[in-house]
């Protein structure tokens, strides 16, 4: 009974004390033992078994429960078939039958009898499982007049001669009779191990109760209840042989109609309640099963009543008490199992074609389709592979090919809850073991064959791993204590060796490595981890030694890992910086600064050198290692001086004062004189300048800008450059805030600045030449922007003749235009620095210079007091474009208002319009509105959105 115990467990359902007791045959039985042994399998197979059960468990019910249940609904749905009862059967011969059949190899002849077998297997050729080596007679039984069960002939009962527990199947032939093969009904007897007198009464209770009405179909038919109904005590060995028969079919009801019932219960029903009640109650004897008992009634009554519910009430054909999960997959389980040889587990037999048509007719009572026999019959089939002890590699073949027609199963839509439940479970359980395997595989690999799979490389990976890690734990505790009798220092020899085997191969590998990846990182680091690993063995094992063990320990040649990886990343550092230093020389070959895209209005050169820039600060930190601060600030250094050399290119664009013109020469002659034309043609250009457009026309109301475009790609520089500065205050902070630093002494006073945050810790020296250097592009673009593009309405024509006829406006027009497209162009941060220069003190500078002329014109006839008065109001609006945004919004607020009334403006509330007063003055809110208008910055936009719903400027 022992291995009752180990197939129970395999079965899901742990045994129990009551696991013998609950069959119909108990000890006392002569042929019990023949029947419910397994064939003997050496223990050491089972040391390691922990395969997980799927398939849920089932309460009250063990094994043999479930098998001898599982024959009454095979027998009950295959009754009218050939071999059961039926007639007309189909038999098989083989070529070689001592009758002299007709016929070679699967020819199928008709015989009366409806006996046969099946000489060759079509599922067994598809899955690739071997033909069993016995001959046609080896599997037949005596075939004499008095075989009862009509066309079903049964087998006399087993013989003894073997003993009990014995794991063969003998039948006695009486001398005189001839043999004949077993019918399938035979078969699945013998292969579910179940007595000729259980058999009997089963096929007894059938003819009682379908007494003219052999064509009810198998799943109209409440077996458990048919049972209980016909069978007796008087057909049972004693009354206690019955007790245990009676409680068996009463948890099987229990289970199909009350546990794991296929139509939900309400929780209102009363024949639940009652059949609960006779089920405890026959728990201590049998309960009364006579035709006039009322428990007999009741129990009827509730069963009836349970078992033909349907989800919505509607007629149901058929009954519902064994197709409830995972009940429907216990019995169905139990079936397929009678497929291996009884004689030799690893084997299936090769009638398993026809036994597995006749198993289908379950089906229906069992509410069993074909993607859940494809389910369990794959776990059929690895589940014996496991429980033989892996000895049969053809068993996991099969197991794998019918995994191909699961996984086409899966893939189909609609399927059932419940398959997709089990499915989960059976691939988990399959894995897990098969993954609990492979991790150590030196221990099993030379007695269990592998199949071929192609597994993912992570998988083996950590399959070699794992595996490896317990052979040497083996070596370290099994080998070592043994040896050490003979040696002082066994584990420390053996330590040694092993080191210097690793230093060998680790040093053939660094020669190989030419740079630092993030594999030559984790070889390193675990090389270190084992050599202190060994290191600390050898001190271990050296304790009682009289140098302790430093005789041995210098036989160690160091790894110096530590070392080897600072020289690598060194060298990593120096690598990554070439090419940014690369991107460095292309663009001082090829950078045109004409922009890639309006969004993207930078040089190209600047994008690829912060890019490349912003990738090697990432991958550094992403190096699995502790970085030093000192490593940190190399990497920092050597970075800023490509960005200051970078920013010295950006920079190279000329000076300002190229664009200055040249005084006129001193002279009274009018600008038309013949005199001065001809001076003009006599002196050569001084100042030559690529790049200039066509001078902005006047005409109309709509003049065009002037703006050349050398000019535009000087602004294209100072985005390029406010684009870097924006760029290194990001590696900037990821340099200085990573978690992965480890500080140094020698960079004490940066590391408390950067925790106090009161300065920055790299890159100072770049941001003070992009300063620097933004500041010279913007004057050198301004310049260029009045001096020479703009220079037909400024210097050429502003005030020509006389005043009346050559006024400032017609150039501010085209100022207004040329100040646009600046916008246009440059970046926000840009912009300020830009207008500021190009704007209010041009602007400021012309003023002053028309005050001059107004001062000094004629012989003084206006006094200087005078001009100033007059220019007041002039100023007072220069000066509020000279002042920043923020300012101007919180002058406009407060004046604003002061003029409405309103004093302070509460929440909820918006600032008024101020009316158009017409009178300009620095004073007036409608003023200082129309200069926020005139702005084109973030800060304005958003304020006059938010205040007056005034759009962005275009």
């Amino acid at each position: 009974m022992g291995h009752h115990s180990r197939r129970d467990s395999l079965a899901g359902n742990p045994p129990s004390s009551s696991s013998s007791s609950s069959s119909d045959h108990p000890h006392p039985h002569p042929h019990h033992h023949h029947f419910s042994s397994l064939p003997s399998l050496p223990h050491h197979h089972y040391h390691d078994f922990d395969l997980s059960w799927p398939f849920a468990k089932l309460d009250h019910l063990d094994r043999d429960d479930i098998r001898e249940t599982a024959y009454e609904v095979f027998f009950t749905a295959c009754r009218s078939s050939p071999g059961f009862g039926g007639r007309n059967a189909l038999t098989f011969y083989s070529s070689d039958h001592s009758d002299g059949g007709v016929g070679g190899i699967g020819t199928v002849a008709a015989r009366a009898n409806g006996v046969g077998m099946v000489p060759t297997s079509r599922i067994k050729r598809a899955l690739g499982l071997k033909t069993l080596k016995r001959s046609p007679s080896r599997r037949s039984l005596s075939g004499g007049v008095g075989s009862s069960g009509g066309g079903g002939s049964n087998p006399s009962s087993p013989s003894s001669a073997h003993g009990p527990g014995s794991p063969r199947l003998a039948f006695t032939l009486p001398a005189g009779r001839t043999k004949r093969p077993l019918t399938s009904a035979e078969i699945m007897r013998q292969q579910m191990r179940v007595t000729e007198q259980s058999d009997n009464r089963l096929r007894k209770t059938l003819m009682r109760s379908l007494v003219g009405q052999m064509g009810r179909r198998a799943e109209t038919i409440i077996l458990p209840l048919e049972l209980l109904r016909h069978l007796k005590p008087s057909e049972f060995n004693d009354s206690h042989e019955y007790h245990l028969w009676q409680k068996r079919q009463l948890k099987i009801l229990e289970a199909g109609l009350l546990d794991h019932p296929s139509v939900p219960l309400e929780k209102s029903n009363t024949f639940v309640m009652r059949l609960r009640e006779i089920i405890r109650a026959s728990e201590s004897k049998p309960i009364d099963t006579g035709k006039n008992s009322d428990t007999m009634r009741i129990l009827c009554n509730s069963v009836i009543s349970l078992s033909w519910r349907t989800p919505n009430g509607s007629p149901a054909d058929v009954c519902h008490w064994a197709d409830g999960f995972p009940l429907n997959l216990h019995l169905y389980l139990a079936l397929l199992h009678s497929i291996f040889d009884i004689k030799d587990e690893t084997m299936v037999l090769d009638e398993v074609d026809e036994l597995l048509e006749l198993m289908k007719k379950t089906w229906s009572t069992l509410a069993i389709n074909k993607q859940l026999h494809n389910l369990c019959f794959t776990w059929v089939f690895f589940h014996q592979y496991v429980a033989t002890g892996q000895t049969e590699p053809d068993l996991l073949c099969a197991a794998f090919a019918m995994l191909a027609e699961v996984a086409n199963d899966a893939k189909k839509p609609d399927r059932d809850p419940n398959y997709v439940k089990f499915l989960s479970s059976v691939l988990a359980s399959m894995q897990a073991w098969s993954e609990k395997r492979l991790a150590n595989y030196h221990e099993t690999r030379e007695r269990e064959p592998t199949v071929e799979v192609d597994h993912a490389g992570n998988r083996v990976d950590y399959y070699i791993r794992s595996s490896l890690r317990n052979a040497f734990s083996k070596e370290k505790e099994t080998f070592s204590p043994t040896l050490k009798r003979w040696h002082p220092i066994a584990a420390g020899v053996a330590s040694v060796t092993l080191h210097q085997c690793y230093g060998a191969v680790l040093k053939q590998y660094l020669a190989g490595v030419s740079t630092l990846t993030s594999d030559t990182i984790r070889v390193l680091q675990r090389a270190g981890k084992l050599e202190k690993i060994l290191v600390q063995m050898v001190v271990e094992d050296s304790v009682d030694c009289e140098d302790g063990g430093k005789a041995i320990v210098r036989e160690m040649v160091p790894y110096e890992v530590d070392s080897v990886i600072y020289c690598l990343l060194k060298k990593w550092i120096g690598e990554r910086l070439e090419k940014v230093k690369e991107c460095l020389d292309r663009a001082k070959e090829n950078e045109t600064w004409n922009p890639k895209s309006k969004t993207e209005p930078y040089g190209q050169s600047g994008v690829e050198l912060m890019k490349l820039a912003k990738e090697t600060v990432e991958d550094f930190f992403e190096i699995p290692i502790g970085i030093s601060d000192d490593l940190v600030h190399n990497l920092a250094e050597r970075l800023e001086a490509i960005f200051q050399e970078y920013t010295t290119f950006v920079a190279s664009c000329g000076t300002k004062q190229s664009y200055v013109p040249q005084l006129p020469p001193l002279t009274r002659c009018n600008r038309d004189s013949k005199f001065i034309k001809l001076w003009k043609k006599a002196t050569p250009c001084s100042v030559t300048i690529e790049g200039v457009m066509p001078s902005g026309t006047n005409e109309g109301h709509h003049p065009r800008p002037s703006t050349s475009r050398g000019t535009q790609r000087l602004y294209i520089r100072l985005n390029t450059l406010h684009y870097l500065l924006s760029h290194i205050h990001s590696l900037d902070k990821t340099l200085s805030l990573s978690p992965r630093i480890i500080p140094s002494t020698r960079h004490q006073f940066r590391n408390s600045h950067r925790q106090l945050g009161t300065s920055s810790a790299y890159f100072d020296l770049a941001r003070l030449s992009i300063q620097a250097a933004s500041q010279h592009v913007s004057e050198v673009a301004a310049y260029r922007l009045i001096f020479l593009d703009s220079n037909s309405v400024f210097y050429e024509s502003l005030y020509v003749d006389d005043v009346a006829n050559a006024r400032i406006r017609p150039a501010l027009r085209i100022l207004k235009q040329n100040l646009t497209l600046l916008g246009a162009i440059l970046t926000d941060r840009a912009q300020a620095l830009a207008i500021k220069k190009s704007d209010h003190e041009m602007i400021e500078e012309d003023f002053d210079s028309l005050k001059r002329v107004f001062c000094t014109c004629g012989e003084g006839l206006m006094a200087e007091d005078v001009v100033e008065r007059e220019a007041e109001t002039v100023e007072g609006v220069v000066t509020l474009m000279g002042q920043n945004t923020e300012q101007l919004m919180e002058d406009f607020s407060i004046l604003a208002c002061e003029a409405s009334g309103i004093g302070v403006v509460g929440a909820g509330q918006r600032l008024p319009m101020p009316p158009t007063t017409g009178r300009w003055n620095r004073a007036d809110p409608n003023t200082i509105l129309r200069v926020l208008c005139y702005r084109n910055d973030r800060a304005a936009n958003l304020f006059l959105k938010r205040t007056f719903q005034l759009a962005k400027r275009r």
